[in-house]
């Protein structure tokens, strides 16, 4: 009887390891951290042009120095901004030096079909990235 008890036990404790597992998907997981760096993962989860932008927001980063200025973020499908892991500070100014559209959605993928954004053709654009967009004023 108490050889039954604990084979009950044991079979009870590997099904539950199991299903541990299988809800915090632990073998992706592994090869995840394994085979990718830390960007790509980050770019995996938080998206490139899609979600929170965090790709767009990094390849920005590595390609501008936009530390410092002055600079407008809007993500058109409302997600949260990620500027602050970056170190760009998001204006209120709504004449900012640099515009970042993220998420734009739209037919045509045209920034200057832009009806929402008034003030737009006073910018011009300096990188285009699917449907996000980094602008700058127009002197």
């Amino acid at each position: 009887m108490l050889l039954i008890k604990k084979l009950n036990f044991i079979i009870f404790s590997i099904l539950v390891f199991i299903a541990v597992l299988k809800f915090f998907n632990t073998p992706y997981n592994i090869y995840s951290i394994i085979n990718w760096d830390h960007e790509k993962r980050m770019e995996q989860n938080y998206g490139f042009c899609k979600n929170e932008s965090w790709g767009f927001y990094n390849l920005v980063n590595k390609n501008f120095n936009l530390r410092n200025k002055d600079i407008k973020i809007i993500n058109d499908e409302g997600h949260v901004l990620l500027n602050n892991l970056f170190e760009i500070k998001n204006s209120n100014n709504p004449k900012a030096e640099y515009l970042m559209i993220l998420n734009y959605q739209d037919e045509n993928e045209e920034i200057n079909n832009l009806q929402k954004y008034n003030s737009l053709n006073e910018y011009k654009i300096i990188y285009k990235k699917n449907n996000c967009f980094l602008l700058k004023l127009d002197d």
